[in-house]
């Protein structure tokens, strides 16, 4: 896996820490809300280091759809948010829509062979 990769792996990370951390900043002082606010910052720096090599719409599908993901798991385990067989569903076919935009790149047509590249 290579570095942009990771630092992909780590945005998200940091987005969904961040989100879940939103949910508990509520009823907090100020100061301490603004924490995830930093961290979604963070996440955006993460991912813009990404982009300089992984194309834009394979990078933002994922570190959205694996955020979303993993927001619903961990409201689900940390905070008892109920995943029905219908979310579960929508979360597979998040999943699903991720792994067809990372396996359509590279694979265009090229204009000037009428070949695959």
């Amino acid at each position: 896996m290579s570095f942009h990769w990771l630092v992909l792996l780590a945005a998200i990370a940091v987005e969904i820490v961040a989100t879940a951390a939103l949910k508990s900043a509520v009823s907090t002082s100020w100061l301490v809300g603004t924490l995830p606010l930093i961290l979604i910052g963070f996440s955006f720096i993460l991912l813009s280091i990404s982009l300089r090599v992984i194309p834009m719409a394979v990078a933002y599908a994922v570190w959205e759809g694996l955020g979303i993901v993993g927001i619903a798991v961990i409201g689900h385990v940390l905070f008892g948010e109920h995943l029905t067989a219908a979310r579960a569903a929508g979360l597979a076919a998040i999943l699903a829509g991720i792994l067809l935009i990372e396996n359509g790149v590279g694979h265009e047509r090229s204009e000037d062979h009428g070949r695959l590249v």
